[in-house]
């Protein structure tokens, strides 16, 4: 019987897994976050595709996050696993997603393993098939995120222990100390199991009586292993930005999000954000202009990412020394939400993911997980203390997982995905219930059974509780939602939530500016201004609702009323650098070309990657005669963004300008492989060829800005001028009529035909 539920139970899990995965995936790869994600999974998709491809250009709309040439900001472990399956298969929004889901069957399948071996084949089967099913592990799977590696790399973790248990084998602990290294690498708070394990294996020394030198020995392995696994992520931040940061630089500033006077407990806002980056919400995007934000207010000229990360674990750290009662009730506030009901908020809002999805919407919650976790912990405890049962060595390490996991998560702050790698030992745990349940119906021991359902009722009315009051936002779900249809290009349904967001608990402020710009792109122009405007009588001054308006009544040519709204949105948020370069472009248009790169300077100093604050420094260093400093911010440009045609033909311009004909062409040539059609750039790069002699050539690039844009001004201009270089002057006169005929008022175009014309009589 035992070998035939050994086949049938993994196939039923198998079967279970997939089937669940199947209908979710092609659910969610019609969702328009599929292609587009926010937050913590754009970073991630970015990292990873920069690794795989060398392509390290920003999403629209997200400040560069400086990847290259800084400390790792998040711990590296999961872009690095996304960019391999970049590199074997392809940059794909699909394969990744894939991968994670036949992962999500592979850690059931390992859990039944490892419940088999510990509680019995029964319980194996509970906890596996339990796994295959609960919502909350194909959920993140469809996600551009790490729990379902954590958790595969946590179930090897586990048998590694279990076989070396059994054995004693030393040998068992070398993949101890990598698995252990890589889930660092994933959460770094995971090195917080590293003292348990240690603790743990003393305690096996003791009780098998071994050796001192033997238990040194195991107890050495894992921690120079997991050190020399950490080690590349270390070397690379060295080399990189020749700065000493461990792993990660956000370990400081997650900290001090979880542990300030006015900390959220559950949401990564801090106080200084809007006069460190001029931002109300962060994300890892926007983190190196955070830390020059901190070295502006410290009066320093930069700063270190490690010192930034000590800045902030000092603020903590002096927060909850001198407010240790406030500490201790934020930490009792922050544990009960990571046990609560409610999946916390946090890249996605997942509460109201599961509300929405057609197959999750009526699967189990967290709370049935943690009242099981609880039965079985009693049954447990009782069938090893009390009955004195025979037990494994692993049962009471992977128990103590779960309250050091928690506390490495709590002493920051609280997320629905951080509890995610616990899960699967609370199923285990769980599944030990329910087989005690089990076991005693099949003995008809109906009393116990009574007793058993009884705690696990109680058990489940109380993780129904949510003791602090937390709701997921309904309104950030709606406000998220739109934006990712808006990139997806479905203009209706963004629309439609961004509106009911605009009637709900979400940032109105941010919902009324992303509407408005939606309806003018829509051609709806004053809908869209009047959303601008309702929303600054309900969020007055707001910074971004300021700029978005002015720079509406600047295209509609009222300057005077724009300026307003664009000093208004730099007085109120001093480091907003899209104002800045707004109001940039309006002076310029004024004349104030000194004025204008004022404030383009400063917005490049304020985001140094921000390309239209680079372009356009150099633009007005051109208009100002400045042509050196114009081709150093040009080069700077093209390097941001190497598809900037503009960019790559202006710095040809500017050689040009300078006489260095020959050295214009390579950049002309680089602007026209980027955009063959270019018209702008094949006259350019005509008048530098026949600048360098070469007059077939420039024919060709002429004739191929005439292709690009039939009835091109300048291509037929400039191939009459070509035409009267050779002696052609009856082409030249064709080429200049035809111009002529598109537009009647070229003057270049009329003296060089009446040029044309006195030669004519002249030699008539």
């Amino acid at each position: 019987m035992n070998k035939f539920l050994s086949v049938l139970f993994p196939l039923l899990i198998l079967f279970a897994g997939l089937a669940l995965r199947a209908a979710y995936f092609e659910e969610v790869r019609h969702s328009p976050e599929f292609r587009y994600p926010l937050y913590d999974p754009e970073y991630n998709a970015y990292w990873a595709k920069g690794l795989a491809t060398d392509d390290w250009t920003p999403p629209s709309g997200v400040r560069d996050p400086e990847i290259r040439t800084t400390p790792h900001g998040r711990p590296p472990g999961y872009p690095w696993f996304l960019a391999l399956i970049h590199l074997i298969f392809g940059v794909s929004d699909t394969t990744p997603r894939i991968v994670q889901m036949l992962l999500g069957v592979i850690n059931a399948l390992l859990l039944y393993s490892l419940g088999k071996r510990l509680f019995g084949i029964v319980t194996g089967f509970f906890a596996g098939l339990m796994m295959a099913l609960y919502w909350v592990f194909p959920y993140y799977e469809g996600l551009l995120t790490y729990p379902a590696l954590a958790v595969f790399l946590l179930l090897c973790l586990f048998h590694c222990l279990y076989y070396w248990a059994q054995g004693r084998r030393p040998g068992w602990l070398v993949p101890v100390g990598v698995l252990l290294g890589a889930f660092a690498l994933l959460r770094p708070n995971g090195l917080l199991l590293l003292p348990l394990l240690l603790l743990w294996i003393l305690w096996l020394g003791w009780r098998w009586r071994l050796s001192w030198s033997r238990v040194a020995f195991s107890l050495v392995i894992p921690v120079v292993v997991c050190g020399i696994s950490l080690a590349p992520a270390f070397i690379r931040n060295y080399i990189v930005a020749r700065d000493v940061v461990f792993l990660s630089s956000y370990g400081g500033i997650n900290l001090y999000v979880g542990n300030h006077p006015e900390a959220s407990l559950v949401e990564p806002r801090i106080p200084e954000l809007l006069v460190w980056a001029g931002i109300e919400n962060w994300s890892c995007f926007d983190y190196p202009a955070i830390v020059r934000g901190l070295a502006a207010q410290q009066g320093v000229e930069s700063l270190r990412f490690s010192e930034a990360n000590r800045f902030f674990y000092k603020e903590a750290l002096g927060f909850i020394r001198e407010n240790p009662g406030r500490f201790m009730i934020n930490l009792v506030k922050k544990t009960i939400l990571f046990w609560g009901p409610v999946e916390i908020t946090n890249d996605t809002v997942p509460a109201w993911d599961k509300y929405h999805s057609r197959v999750l919407h009526y699967l189990p919650g967290f709370p049935w997980v943690f009242a099981l976790f609880i039965l079985g912990t009693l049954c447990w405890i009782f069938d090893r203390a009390v009955q004195r049962k025979e037990k494994s060595e692993l049962e009471l390490f992977l128990w103590l997982t779960v309250p050091v996991y928690c506390f490495s998560v709590v002493i920051y702050f609280v997320a629905g995905r951080y509890r995610v790698p616990v899960i699967p030992v609370l199923l285990l745990f769980g599944a030990y219930g329910l087989r005690s349940i089990a076991q005693s119906f099949s003995q008809k021991d109906f009393k116990k059974v009574f007793l058993l359902t009884g705690i696990f009722l109680l058990a489940s009315v109380l993780t129904h509780f949510q003791l602090p009051g937390y709701e997921a936002s309904q309104g950030t779900w709606y406000l998220r939602h739109a934006l990712a249809c808006r990139r997806s290009g479905n203009l209706e349904e963004a629309v439609k939530y961004y509106e009911m967001a605009l009637k709900s608990d979400g940032d109105r402020a941010a919902a009324s500016a992303n509407l408005g710009r939606l309806l003018i792109e829509q051609g709806q122009r004053e809908a869209g201004m009047d959303m601008y405007r309702s929303g600054l009588e309900a969020h007055p001054g707001h910074s971004i609702l300021e700029n978005n308006l002015g720079y509406e009544l600047y295209r509609d040519g009222h300057l005077a009323e724009a300026r307003a709204h664009f000093e208004r949105a730099i007085k109120n948020n001093p480091r907003l650098a899209l104002a800045r370069i707004n109001l940039g472009h309006l002076l310029a248009e004024e004349g104030d070309l000194e004025g204008a790169l004022q404030h383009y300077e400063e917005a490049q100093r304020l985001e140094p990657g921000d390309y239209a604050a680079v372009y356009n420094t150099a633009r007005i260093f051109f208009a100002l005669g400045k042509t050196s400093q114009a081709i150093s911010h040009y080069q700077r440009a093209v390097e941001l963004m190497p598809h900037a045609v503009d960019a790559w033909n202006n710095l040809g311009y500017c050689h040009a300008v300078q006489g260095a004909w020959v050295e214009a062409i390579p950049y002309y040539e680089r602007a026209l492989e980027e955009q063959p059609s270019y018209a702008l750039a094949w006259n350019n790069l005509g008048n530098a060829r026949l600048a360098s002699g070469d007059s077939a050539a420039a024919r060709e690039a002429y004739e191929n800005a005439l292709n690009a844009r039939p009835e091109d001004e300048a291509a037929l201009y400039n191939l009459a001028r070509l035409a009267r270089h050779e002696g052609k002057d009856d082409e030249a006169k064709s080429f200049l009529e035809r111009c002529l005929v598109h537009n009647p008022d070229n003057a270049q175009a009329l003296a060089l035909l009446r040029e044309l014309d006195k030669n004519q009589r002249e030699e008539e």
